[in-house]
């Protein structure tokens, strides 16, 4: 049996490209063990690692349920990209992605990286009309900004997806499913977009 979190303390802050810090008084998520807190963070973009983001999102849920209250969870995918670049070209743009990203939203919300190219965010306490403002000025601002990456300008665009708690969902199961939904509606539609579950 997995030895189980005994606590785990959230603080916000604004540091350098770090918007949040997670002090581990003892913990065990997996492979995670005290004195090793720096394995929470991709090592690229310094956001939250699947792991610790999903036992983040599991706890936010419990607690929106107990005290009734409003959070969004925002899925945002890099659009693809004619042209190719290298594994470490790539770094440099998802890393400024990350970077234009954790500048548009509040140090109380939490960014995790959950694959190469896809985010989530936990926006804490915000229903589905202001997330979607968040992602609308997300969107702007990405797609507006030129890129450089080996002395050259790239443009870039995401597909956003948004679904609110519990507007949208209950439980966690349910409200992944339907912010990759929406997400997968952005996609289709051609990409650059925010979108909400049907």
């Amino acid at each position: 049996m997995h030895e189980s979190v005994v606590a785990l303390i959230l603080q916000a802050y604004s540091f350098g490209e770090e918007s949040i810090s997670l002090h581990i008084t003892s913990l065990n998520i997996g492979r995670l063990s005290k004195g090793q807190e720096y394995y929470m963070f991709d090592k690229v973009t310094h956001t939250l690692d699947m792991e610790a983001f999903d036992y983040l999102l599991n706890l936010e849920v419990k607690k929106a349920a107990r005290y009734l209250y409003f959070f969004s969870l925002m899925v945002l995918q890099k659009d693809k990209i004619s042209k190719d670049f290298s594994p470490a070209e790539e770094d440099v743009l998802i890393r400024k992605l990350a970077t234009i990203v954790k500048e548009e939203v509040r140090t109380t919300d939490i960014i995790g990286r959950i694959g190469n190219d896809r985010f989530f965010l936990i926006l804490d306490q915000a229903d589905f009309k202001s997330s979607f403002k968040v992602g609308g000025r997300i969107n702007d601002r990405i797609e507006n900004y030129a890129f450089k990456t080996d002395g050259h300008i790239v443009s870039m665009t995401t597909s956003i997806g948004i679904a609110c708690f519990p507007t949208h969902a209950s439980d966690i199961v349910t409200l992944r499913h339907k912010a990759d939904l929406a997400l997968n509606i952005a996609i289709e539609g051609g990409g650059g977009k925010v979108c909400l579950p049907d």
